[in-house]
Parts: C-alpha cells; sequence; structure tokens
C-alpha cells in the first residue's frame, strides 16, 4: 500500500442526516436548464451554464437525485448557503452566499472546499471532518481571518454543517447555512469599550456623582468623589434613609420623593449639608452645588441620578470676603487706629483658619493669638497671653527657638522652622513656622505637621524594611529599565556571582556575570526581556555556570506597569540545585521500585510458566498414566515453554540484550500491514495517515521487534492526543554523511508522527529513559521508547525525537539499508528429526549448567554423533590439547571463566574445519566471530539440527 489512506466515504454515519432522495420536490427550470434548477436564481442560470465534466461530478445528467433536490432546496433559499458534494467536496453555493465569498466569486463555483477556503481550512476542517462522519456541528460568532477581498480581515460567522446522505444511505456532502455577523461583533466590542471608558469617567470625574433605584432610592453605583463626601460608608445596595439618616434629617431624602415622583428634575446651589465623615467623628459642614435628576424608562421613573461639587471653599470664600466687605464698611465709618487694629486682629481669617496665628513682642512675650490655638493644643488664651512663648515649647527645641527670636530681632523674616509644643493634655504636636518682623513686633504662621512628620518617617522606615526584605531574601533579585539596563540587584545575587554592585549595574542583564558565561544563554536571556518589555510575565528553568559550578535556576522576568507603560523589569530566580538533586534521587528510587514491580510480575508469570511443565513431567514419569492424557499433558507443557521463551526474548529486548534474528525487510510492506493493528488500536477520533517511498530500500531488522517497537511508538502518538488528531506512519530512503551519531551511508527511516500536545525541552531529553512516562500511574511503564532506542542502537541505527509543546511529536527510526532481493515463499518449519544410528563423529558440548548440558548431548547423540561433555571451556581446551578433534563444537556463552565467544576462537585457531555452535538467550553480538552459528535459548530438538546443519555447511571443508 503506497500514498495516504483515504476513508470510504460509506464509513460516514449519522443517526438522522437529511436524506433529499426521500422527498419529491420539483422547481420550475429556466429555459435549457434542468428541470430541477429554480428560474428566478442567478446562480442556477451559473450552475446549468458550468462544464461540470471537469470535475468529479461529472455531467449534470447524471447528477442523483439526492444531489439535485438539495441543490434546488439551497438556490431557493434566500439565506446564505453551500452545498459541499463529493470525494473533493466540490462548492456549490445560492445568491445570497455570493458576498461571503468577496473577490473569490466568481471563480469559486465547482472548486474544491479546500481550495477555495484554503485561508481558514485548518480552522473549519475539524469541523468538516466531524459533519462527514455524520455529526452535524453549530458554531456561533466563530473568528475566522479570511483573504477573501486580497488581504487578511478578521471575521465573525454563525453557521451549521448538516450530513446530507446519497441514495445509498452513505453521507455524500453537507450543507452549510451561514451568517456573516462581522459588524454585530465589531459592534458589540465597540459599545464594550464604550462602557468601559464611562466607567473610567464616572471613576474619575472630580464631581461626586451616584445612581440610585426605585422609590426608596437605593444605591446602585457610586464613585471616588462621592464616598470621599459621605466619608466612604458601606452604601451600596441600601436606601438612601438608611444608607445617609443624616441626609432624611435635613430633608434631602424628601426632595429625592418628590423628584421621583414628579420625574422633574431639582437643583440646588449652595445647599448646607452637615455630614458625618467619619465613625465617632464631629459633624463636617459643607455646601454643595447638585443636580437629582431623574432617569425614565418605558414603565416611567426608574431612578434618579446624583451630580454635584462640593463648593465649601468657595462658599468659605464668600463668607471672608462678606466679612471684609463688613470690617471695609466698618472702617470707613470708623478711623481711629484702635478700632483698626481690633477689626484687623478680629477678622474671619484670624477666627477660622486651622493655622496657628501669633503676635508677639520684640522678647518673645505673645500678645495676641487666634482660636486654633485652644482647638489644637487645649491652651486658652488666659494661658497663653502675656507668656513667653518659650514656655510652652518642648527643651530640647529651645535653643532652635531662641535661635529664631534672635534673627527676627536682627529684622531679619524667618520663612521655615520647626519645634514642638506641649498640649494642654499632656501630649506633643511638631509644628512649622513661618515668622516676619514689623514694627517692632513678629507675627507668626504655625502649621501642625505631626501627622505630616508621622507619614514621612512611616514611609521611610517602609523603605528600609522594604531594602531589607530585597537584601536579605533567599531570592536573586534585580531591578532593569525597558532596555535590559540593570539598576539594582540584591545581596543574593551579587554572592551567587561572587562580584560587586559596580560589577553588574550598568549592563545590560543578559551580558552580566550570571549569564555571559554560560554558552548560548545570554541569546536566549536576551529573547525573554524583549517578552517581558512588552508586557509578558516570561518565566523558564535554566541551568548556568557560576564560580561556584553549574546551578540550576528557576527564572522569571516581570514587568512593573506605570499606568499604560512598562517603567521596569524585574529578574527573579530560586536556585533549584538541590531540589533537582533531590528530583533525581527520588526518582532513581522510583526506577528501583519500578524494577521491583517488574521483578514481581515477571516472577508471578514464570510460576504459571512453570506449572503445567512440572505437571507434564510428573505424569510423564508415572508408568500408569493414560497415554491420551500423558500427549495431551505433554503439548500443554511445550505451549507454556513457548510463552516462557517469548517472555525471556521481550526482557531481554528490554535489556538491550535480545540476540536479534536479523534480516532484510520489506519495510514498506511491515508499515502497510501495521496499518490496521495501530488503527484499531486508537480512538476512532484518530485520523491514520500512511505514506512510503515508491522507491523504498528494504532494512536490515527483526520484523518481530521492529513491529513491536512501531506499535509502542504509535500507542504514545494516540495517548498524546486524548482529543482526536492525525497520526501517520512513513517510511523514507535517506543518505547520511559526516553525522556522528551514525555512520556514513544509506539508511531506511520509519517515522511515527502525531498532532498531539507535544513535549517541552526537558522532557525530550528524557524521553528515551526506561521507566520515565508522562502519562501518570497506572497509564504507562515508560519503557515504550526505551526499548525502541535499544532496537535502533543494536541494529547500528539511531532513534531521534522532534517535538515542541503544541506543535505534535515525530520520532524517527533510523535503520541501515540491507540487501535488495525478490520476495519468495517462507519455507514451512520442520519440526521432525531424523534420528541415525550413522556415525557422524565427535561432538564436543560445553556448559557449566549439568542439566543443560545432558539435554543437548542426549539429542546430538540421537543424531549420530559420540559425546564427549566438559563443564567450562577450560576443560573443553585440555581436551583438545590431549588430541581431541571434534566434528562439531556446542558450547553455552555466559560461564564462569572464558566466555563461549572466546572458546570459540581458541577452537578455530586449533582446528579451522570444526564446526562450531553457540547457545545464548543473553548476548552482545559484536563478542561473536563471523562464521559462528548462533542458537537462541531454549531451543526444540529440531531447531538444534538445523543450526548442526548450518554449522556444518559454514566450515572451509563443507565448501
Amino acid at each position: 500500500m503506497k500514498g495516504s489512506l483515504r476513508r470510504d466515504k460509506r464509513l460516514w454515519h449519522d443517526a438522522r442526516p437529511f436524506t433529499p432522495s426521500a422527498l419529491s420536490v420539483t422547481f420550475p427550470a429556466p429555459a435549457g436548464s434542468p428541470d430541477f434548477l429554480p428560474s428566478h436564481s442567478a446562480m442556477a442560470s451559473r450552475v446549468a451554464a458550468f462544464d461540470w465534466t471537469r470535475t468529479p461530478l461529472g455531467p449534470i445528467d447524471h447528477w442523483p437525485q439526492s444531489l439535485r433536490t438539495t441543490l434546488g432546496l439551497m438556490l431557493e433559499s434566500r439565506f446564505a448557503m453551500c452545498l459541499c458534494w463529493g470525494p473533493e467536496l466540490t462548492l456549490f453555493y445560492n445568491d445570497a452566499y455570493m458576498r461571503v465569498l468577496g473577490a473569490k466569486e466568481p471563480g469559486a463555483l465547482g472548486q474544491p472546499l479546500a481550495v477555495i477556503w484554503s485561508d481558514v481550512w485548518e480552522d473549519i476542517r475539524p469541523l468538516v471532518d466531524s459533519v462527514m462522519s455524520g455529526t452535524a456541528t453549530m458554531q456561533e460568532d466563530m473568528p475566522l481571518t479570511m483573504l477573501r477581498n486580497g488581504y487578511p480581515e478578521e471575521t465573525f460567522f454563525t453557521f451549521s454543517y448538516t450530513p446530507v446522505r446519497d441514495e445509498d444511505g452513505g453521507i455524500a456532502g453537507f450543507l452549510n447555512v451561514t451568517t456573516d455577523v462581522t459588524r454585530r461583533v465589531q459592534n458589540e466590542r465597540r459599545l464594550s469599550a464604550d462602557v468601559a471608558q464611562l466607567g473610567r469617567m464616572f471613576d474619575q470625574a472630580p464631581s461626586f456623582m451616584a445612581m440610585l433605584t426605585g422609590p426608596d432610592h437605593v444605591f446602585r453605583y457610586a464613585n471616588p468623589a462621592y464616598m470621599r463626601l459621605i466619608g466612604a460608608r458601606d452604601v451600596l445596595g441600601k436606601p438612601a434613609a438608611e444608607a445617609l439618616p443624616e441626609a432624611a434629617q435635613q430633608g434631602y431624602v424628601a426632595l429625592l420623593d418628590e423628584a421621583f415622583r414628579s420625574g422633574k428634575p431639582f437643583s440646588a446651589d449652595g445647599m448646607r449639608f452637615v455630614v458625618q465623615a467619619s465613625a465617632g467623628g464631629e459633624p463636617v459642614e459643607r455646601y454643595l452645588d447638585f443636580v437629582y435628576q431623574p432617569i425614565s424608562d418605558e414603565h416611567g421613573v426608574a431612578g434618579i441620578f446624583v451630580q454635584g461639587v462640593d463648593v465649601t471653599a468657595r462658599r468659605m470664600s464668600d463668607l471672608v470676603l462678606r466679612a471684609r466687605e463688613a470690617e471695609l464698611r466698618a472702617l470707613n465709618r470708623d478711623l481711629e487706629r484702635e478700632v483698626l487694629e481690633r477689626a484687623r486682629e478680629r477678622s474671619l481669617t484670624w477666627q477660622v483658619t486651622p493655622d496657628l496665628l501669633a503676635v508677639m513682642d520684640a522678647e518673645g512675650v505673645i500678645e495676641a493669638i487666634n482660636p486654633a490655638w485652644q482647638q489644637l493644643l487645649g491652651w486658652t488664651d488666659d494661658e497663653l497671653l502675656g507668656h513667653r512663648w518659650l514656655d510652652h515649647v518642648c527643651a530640647e527645641d529651645h535653643a532652635i527657638t531662641r535661635a529664631v527670636l534672635d534673627n527676627l530681632r536682627a529684622d531679619k523674616p524667618v520663612l521655615h522652622f520647626e519645634n514642638r509644643f506641649r498640649t494642654r493634655a499632656g501630649g506633643v504636636r511638631t509644628l512649622s513656622w513661618m515668622a516676619t518682623p514689623e514694627g517692632g513686633r513678629f507675627y507668626c504662621s504655625g502649621r501642625d505637621v505631626t501627622d505630616i512628620k508621622a507619614a514621612a518617617d512611616a514611609l521611610a522606615r517602609s523603605q528600609a524594611q522594604l531594602r531589607t526584605l530585597f537584601e536579605t531574601s533567599y531570592q536573586l533579585q534585580g531591578m532593569c529599565r525597558p532596555d535590559g539596563i540593570v539598576t539594582d540587584a540584591n545581596r543574593p545575587v551579587l554572592e551567587a556571582l561572587e562580584v560587586g554592585f559596580d560589577d553588574v549595574v550598568g549592563l545590560p542583564l543578559w551580558e552580566t556575570p550570571w549569564f555571559s558565561a554560560t554558552p548560548g544563554m545570554p541569546a536566549r536571556i536576551r529573547a525573554m526581556f524583549v517578552q517581558a518589555a512588552a508586557g509578558e510575565t516570561v518565566r523558564d528553568e535554566i541551568q548556568v555556570d557560576l564560580p561556584g559550578g553549574r546551578r540550576c535556576h528557576d527564572l522569571s522576568l516581570r514587568p512593573i506597569h506605570d499606568d499604560d507603560r512598562i517603567i521596569a523589569v524585574v529578574p527573579e530566580a530560586i536556585d533549584t540545585t538541590e531540589r533537582r538533586n533531590a528530583e533525581e534521587a527520588l526518582r532513581q528510587s522510583q526506577k528501583l521500585e519500578s524494577l521491583g514491580q517488574l521483578t514481581g510480575g515477571v516472577a508471578h508469570d514464570f510460576n504459571n510458566l512453570l506449572t503445567p511443565i512440572v505437571t507434564a513431567l510428573d505424569l510423564a514419569s508415572d508408568p500408569n498414566a493414560r497415554p491420551e492424557r500423558r500427549s495431551r499433558m505433554l503439548g500443554v507443557a511445550r505451549r507454556s515453554a513457548d510463552r516462557a521463551t517469548s517472555l525471556v526474548q521481550r526482557l531481554l529486548s528490554f535489556a538491550r540484550r535480545q540476540p536479534l534474528q536479523t534480516t532484510d525487510v520489506d519495510v514498506s510492506a511491515l508499515v502497510v500491514g501495521m496499518a490496521a493493528l495501530v488503527e484499531s488500536s486508537c480512538s476512532p477520533r484518530i485520523r491514520l495517515v500512511v505514506t512510503a517511498a515508491e522507491d523504498l530500500l528494504p532494512a536490515v531488522a527483526d520484523p518481530g521487534q521492529l513491529e513491536m517497537a512501531i506499535l509502542n511508538l504509535g500507542m504514545n502518538a494516540c495517548d498524546a492526543m486524548p482529543e482526536g488528531g492525525t497520526l501517520t506512519l512513513a517510511a523514507r530512503n535517506a543518505r547520511v554523511t559526516g553525522d556522528r551519531r551514525l555512520a556514513d551511508g544509506r539508511y531506511v527511516v520509519v517515522a511515527v508522527s502525531d498532532t498531539g500536545h507535544g513535549m517541552d525541552e526537558a522532557t525530550r531529553q528524557r524521553a528515551i529513559e526506561p521507566f520515565f512516562s508522562t502519562k501518570g500511574i497506572g497509564k504507562g511503564t515508560g519503557l515504550g521508547l526505551s526499548m525502541a532506542h535499544g532496537l535502533a542502537l543494536q541494529l547500528g541505527g539511531h532513534l531521534s525525537i522532534d517535538s515542541s509543546p503544541g506543535a505534535g511529536t515525530t520520532v524517527e527510526l533510523w535503520l541501515p539499508v540491507g540487501t535488495p532481493r525478490i520476495a519468495a515463499h517462507e519455507p514451512i518449519e520442520d519440526t521432525v528429526v531424523d534420528s541415525t544410528a550413522e556415525p557422524r563423529g565427535t561432538a564436543l558440548v560445553v556448559d557449566d549448567e549439568d542439566s543443560v548440558r545432558m539435554c543437548t548431548a542426549d539429542a546430538l547423540e540421537d543424531m549420530g554423533y559420540r559425546i564427549v561433555e566438559a563443564g567450562s571451556a577450560e576443560e573443553a581446551l585440555r581436551a583438545l590439547d590431549d588430541g581431541l578433534a571434534p566434528a562439531i563444537v556446542v558450547t553455552d556463552h555466559l560461564m564462569p571463566g572464558m566466555t563461549g565467544a572466546e572458546l570459540a576462537r581458541a577452537v578455530r585457531e586449533r582446528l579451522p574445519a570444526t564446526a562450531i555452535i553457540i547457545v545464548s538467550g543473553y548476548t552482545n553480538m559484536a563478542d561473536i566471530a563471523p562464521g559462528v552459528t548462533i542458537l537462541n535459548k531454549p531451543f526444540r530438538q529440531h531447531e538444534l539440527a538445523a543450526s548442526v546443519g548450518l554449522a556444518a555447511a559454514s566450515i572451509p571443508s563443507a565448501a
């Protein structure tokens, strides 16, 4: 079988598909057109005039009734529809569908669907496969990037695929009903963006806003400015009267009721509102300009939108201005100096300002103060007026206060200084002053900065703590500009690199000693940094060469945002070297546990196989046993022995010690023959494709072991595609030159590919390790890839893995090319051994196991040989030195002391004409010299006889 496998369309099925042949619908046809085409459709005329002989559908007169009926129905519809029919899914469409095609029309009629929609084929192909297998599909607002007008454009479609059966019941095509919803989706996107923009405007508006719904005026929205006005209370979801009881008491809820009832807006300017802005605090007087705007729907008023501005500062300024105007009017009435000074000292600004205002004489004695002194410090006028300024200043600040007084006496204004005042309650407040000398008096203004100083101190402590955390973190941390230049690095970084701060700061991150000593790492880090600078948090596990040796790091590059721009990138890393070492130790422990489980399973299987063998031997030694029972049990024992042989060969194959029965294999026939077995073992959602080169050469391989390797690789590929996909078995010729993994020459490459989830680099590197599996506990042994790798190495080839996350996996077996030959029928195995009494010479049997040596000797004796036994290779050589010249030597391979291969070389040097057979089930083929016959353990008597004949034919004297 060559080329790609294609599914028979008659295998597609569905429970209830559309069957147009069951309808009896007749359409009026245009003149000269087939009678099933409607007369009013433009596409009907084009279908009638089209040369269908160039398509797989053939002349229109030969079309089946199912196609005619479905096509007539589609052309009658004013809804955008297309029909795909036949093996190439030839495209038909109605007038409304022409707009969907764009510039692809009018050349789309009669073309294969995959050709017309090649730009979106990978997106819709799974849906086409689904409908052609009998499952109707429906997609809403599916995004597709189309080239229908010659340039890429983002489109959105809502459509359905419905399978259509032909007269034989098979699915011959499908009907597509579609709607272009691109404009609606784009409008919804714009609307969503507009709503988000309005939300940001609402949140960031300087004026306060709230939305109240229902007759109880329940809070639904309130922006930050509104929350600041009312003291950040939890009001959402609560009626206004409950959320703001003071507003109800002051008549504001009644105003809301009237606006809701009448549907007329209410507005106010400078309206007084006393609000308790903090729990347990004093009420605060506010003045507001606001509007209550009713919001109506089809049922009437649904709610009230509240919007306004806090104009308290403007109101206070107005009051101050009015008071100043009153003062001026008073000054105009009374020009006396004393009245003017009293009016100035008692001005409204003097009374209401929160700053401490004072007038002192040249000695620092307080002559006048404003009310803020008592409000802030608690001291009354009597306790301050006539007393020295220094009397209430903390002793620690007397020196700086005296220096300020000296400057004022020198007629020098002091623009800023701080000292601490004691309060009447025993506390201390920090005050920031400015003072000006005028007319022998000092005019001072002070502001309470206690809380500001405390906040600044707290900020400094916080920054110090953050710096301490940065420096003492177990993580390696730094800070980089968006262009990659390092601006900071903590102590763990510098200690790991064994460098100073100046050796890192100012360099691009990828050129620092952290990465520069590791080949290939600077380019890798630079690529990661580009991603991070674009706004993506990047993470990877790396191994770097540092002064302390190779270390493993879990590295992340995290962008720092300020509004909509990236201002820095933070590299962070955790040293995972010890953890990786511990994981490796755990993995080795798990390997040992798996080996224990494997040993236990093998022991269990061998016990099951030995039971019928032991029973048969007991029965064979019973002279009274019935012959038919003895014969039956011997057959059971023989089958058990064959099964034990197969089990041992599988174990040796895993251990890469199986003596392979290599031959020239027709890989093309073997791969095609494996297709049915692989396909039956996979999910129905997986499509199998088999390809082989036309001129594929034979390969040197063990057919059974190669089949097992392909099956294991196929099962791994199926497991990697739990949601379905494509599994490809392929074979091709290849030539290798200058590859350190393979000898120069020609090879046959067998590839198993899947479209599954793929592997990352770390997983790919470990994939061929025995017992390594990503399938989870109980879902895989981790031996499949290891066995395939061992097979390739034994054959002188190679196994390669190409994979990446999301891109599937391809595993290739590179096998040496064999000798091209004409296929011949395999000879039928002859299990009958002729016994002869005719002497055939002496046979030297060498084995350290007495029972094996005895069985081999008996079999050779039945063939006519005189037997000489030896328990070791050394004993056999002594017999040869004593003059023994056997016709054939049959020796075990693995024996204490000299091996069978070494004995064979010694015999060949002494007696070149002696036939040699090495018996082994565990050996390396490279240890055995050419021309020596190998017999696998365990063996049957007819297999020994065949090996004897082969060995005899291989010696020079037999030529």
